[in-house]
């Protein structure tokens, strides 16, 4: 399967919409609707030219709680969300990496996440990437060496 991963254009919003329906994401499908979520990067995963992934993620500075191993600024991923019938087949992966390699061409060395601790699967998911407990806080964190670097660039 050839997953293809682009910036987020007006053209996807009605798919992005009905994933985000689906998913019962009804708050961030009324905000796509209302405002095209423009203020964060978005990203959406593309098999035969529809949309069956999402990443929104955002540039996290001078509000942000101070992590000593994370200097700022820091990227932040906010959401992944994968269609379930092609979940565990490297979408959110691509959606990660393409993220990774835009935040890192721009200066940002490191990324982090919140998640939910109740996940295993998720957390075992973002582990992979080189995510980890930073101390302190609710977030995971990793830099994007570490998340380029486990991650399959061929």
């Amino acid at each position: 399967m050839l997953v293809k991963v682009v910036r987020l254009s007006d053209e996807h919003h009605d798919e992005l919409h009905e994933l985000l329906i689906a998913e019962n994401w009804t708050q961030l499908a009324k905000e796509l609707r209302e405002d095209g979520l423009r203020v964060f990067t978005q990203y959406v995963a593309l098999v035969d030219g529809h949309v069956v992934g999402w990443l929104e993620g955002i540039l996290r500075y001078k509000m942000e709680p101070d992590i000593p191993q994370f200097p700022k600024p820091w990227a932040q991923i906010n959401y992944v969300l994968v269609h379930p019938a092609l979940r565990r087949r490297g979408v959110a992966g691509s959606l990660i990496r393409h993220f990774a390699r835009d935040e890192g061409a721009v200066g940002r060395a490191f990324v982090v996440l919140w998640t939910d601790w109740s996940n295993a699967a998720h957390l075992s998911f973002v582990e992979t990437f080189g995510f980890a407990s930073l101390p302190g806080t609710d977030l995971l964190g990793a830099s994007l060496e570490r998340v380029l670097a486990s991650l399959d660039l061929s």
